[in-house]
């Protein structure tokens, strides 16, 4: 993105994960005086309000990204959702520990027993995460998305993709954080989790790109979180379908959706963790990369380092591109 950009502005040099109340009153001051069409707020910042921004309103996102009162909304709905527990239940232990707010897994806690409970709650309070956390039912299945365009009143599903969650292969990382995702996902379920998708969009008034995470189980899809702005896929949705995914997203803002895409070919996403801390002393220019590091920039273990894409007629060969792109990365990184 440093690279398209006309003007890169930095609210700070090193990002620890967190995003605080002078990070937003940072990017309000960044804007101020600055020539814009739209502007597009990716995670953590959904709720900011700024002027001319193409998305949803920030109060539809602050309810969307409440997962408890968005689980209990998508019952309501009659929507199929995990179960939340309180911690006075009689707990079907393993379950997982999540917190009401966030995004890309790292948080969450595949509970064991009781005691793995206390221990992962006082490591919440510990670790800053606040103290508003669920515990919700392990649904065990295959991790998918859809990537659903639009216009609060109308909705189409672009894409169905497979999400790449906790690969050890990638590097050291929690077990449910997201590392990648491969579009297309092929699955006897994808109208079914098209038609869940379209409909919840509407039911919620969701505006522009937004994604929906399922896990596909032994009795079908199951709504596990919304993501109300532009999702990890990006990338490989853009790869697989050949659209510009900005371009629909701003079009479904002004009310208007782009017409269904077929898949041209199968694209996959990897992201490289850290296996140790260390400093960038050379940016990567290669093609196939993207989230480049800057020359100086020191990235700690369990860390994203960069991210890299593969092409292919098939899942396999997609998928095997990407691991080869990876794997060089990690060579060159380690010297």
């Amino acid at each position: 993105m440093i690279k398209c950009g006309d003007v890169t502005r930095f609210i700070r040099d090193e990002f620890p994960g967190i995003i605080s109340d002078s990070d937003y009153a940072g990017v309000k001051a960044l804007v101020r005086g600055l020539d814009y069409d739209h502007a597009i707020l990716a995670a953590g910042f959904e709720t900011l309000e700024i002027p001319r921004t193409a998305g949803n309103p920030p109060s539809l996102s602050s309810f969307v990204n409440d997962k408890g009162r968005m689980r209990d909304k998508l019952q309501s709905l009659g929507y199929s959702v995990p179960a939340h527990y309180g911690l006075e239940d009689n707990l079907p232990f393993p379950v997982i520990l999540k917190p009401k707010r966030g995004a890309g897994g790292f948080k969450n806690v595949l509970v064991k027993d009781e005691e793995h409970l206390q221990r992962s709650i006082e490591q919440y309070h510990e670790s800053g995460w606040g103290d508003e956390f669920l515990v919700e039912e392990y649904v065990r299945g295959i991790d998918a998305s859809a990537s659903v365009l639009s216009t609060g009143k109308e909705a189409v599903t672009v894409a169905i993709n497979e999400q790449l969650i906790g690969l050890r292969s990638l590097g050291p990382m929690r077990r449910f954080s997201f590392c990648g995702s491969l579009t297309p996902l092929k699955t006897t379920y994808a109208k079914e989790i098209e038609r869940i998708s379209n409909s919840l969009a509407v039911d919620l008034g969701l505006v522009g790109t937004n994604g929906i995470d399922f896990i596909i189980g032994p009795s079908g899809p199951v709504v596990i979180e919304i993501n109300p702005r532009f999702q990890g896929t990006l990338d490989t949705i853009e790869g697989s379908l050949g659209v510009n995914l900005v371009e629909a997203h701003i079009k479904s803002c002004q009310g208007e959706l782009i017409p269904l895409t077929k898949y041209r070919r199968f694209a996959c996403r990897m992201i490289c963790f850290a296996e140790q801390d260390f400093q960038v002393t050379r940016a990567c220019s290669r093609a196939h990369y993207m989230d480049i590091p800057q020359k100086g920039a020191y990235i700690e273990r369990a860390k994203p380092i960069i991210s890299a894409i593969g092409y292919g007629k098939s899942r396999d060969s997609a998928l095997n591109n990407a691991t080869h792109y990876i794997e060089a990365a990690r060579k060159s990184y380690q010297s």
